[in-house]
């Protein structure tokens, strides 16, 4: 891996952390967001960093009931949910979304 690899890996990888838009991310960082975009797609899905957590029954019923805000990253879409969501919904939709990764 050469010098410039590495550095555009660790703004790819600092970008989707950040949870800001390239041209954010890329004004705050001072590059260039188109090379930052090219960089991001050259490199692939192995320069975004995942978490995984398991979603048991308790921790979907518990979500269903509170108020607060689960997101959840699957490919290119962050699904959002409220309290209230239906959890039989959520499966169907995470299912769909699993179907076209």
């Amino acid at each position: 891996m050469t010098t410039t690899e590495e550095r555009w890996r660790a703004h790819v990888m600092a970008w989707a952390k950040s949870g800001l838009t390239c041209k954010a991310y890329a004004a705050k960082a001072r590059v260039n967001a188109g090379t930052l975009a090219g960089w991001k797609s050259k490199l692939g899905e192995a320069a975004t960093p995942a978490s995984f957590v398991e979603v048991t029954s308790e921790i979907a019923a518990k979500a269903e009931s509170e108020a607060g805000v689960v997101e959840l990253a699957v490919g290119r879409v962050v699904v959002r949910l409220r309290g209230g969501f239906d959890a039989d919904a959520l499966t169907r939709l995470l299912d769909v979304l699993e179907a076209r990764a």
